[in-house]
């Protein structure tokens, strides 16, 4: 069944707010579909400048395995509207005594999500 996505026209939050949704659920295929073809992605990680992708089929190798079921959890704790398109979240990885929070800079385009930077607190 087909993930009831937001239409092209849809506020630049509600996609957010749908993709967070889709990510805490670790349901790879709708995040996915929530994502432009040529979306880019900057981690937070490995070092200052994290690592740049960019693309639906590089995505899916970068997150992919994020999705695999596990005892840690991904959780958006808020979802705030900025401008041009852009939406920034405040979310936290916890992983048994390990949390992490961090910050995801969102750009929509068309309904979709074209660019993902990512941050965490030091």
């Amino acid at each position: 069944m087909a993930p009831d996505l937001p239409p092209a026209d849809a506020a630049p939050i509600t996609v957010a707010e749908a993709f967070a949704t889709a990510w805490d659920a670790q349901d790879l295929e709708t995040v996915l579909a929530l994502v432009t073809d040529d979306c880019v992605f900057e981690s937070a990680r490995p070092g200052a400048n994290g690592a740049r992708v960019q693309g639906r089929d590089e995505l899916r190798r970068v997150w992919g395995p994020s999705f695999v079921p596990s005892d840690a959890a991904m959780e958006t704790e808020a979802t705030f509207a900025a401008d041009g398109g852009r939406v920034v979240q405040l979310w936290r990885f916890v992983a048994g005594d390990t949390v992490v929070r961090g910050v995801d800079v969102l750009r929509v385009r068309d309904g979709r999500i074209c660019e993902k930077l990512g941050y965490v607190k030091a």
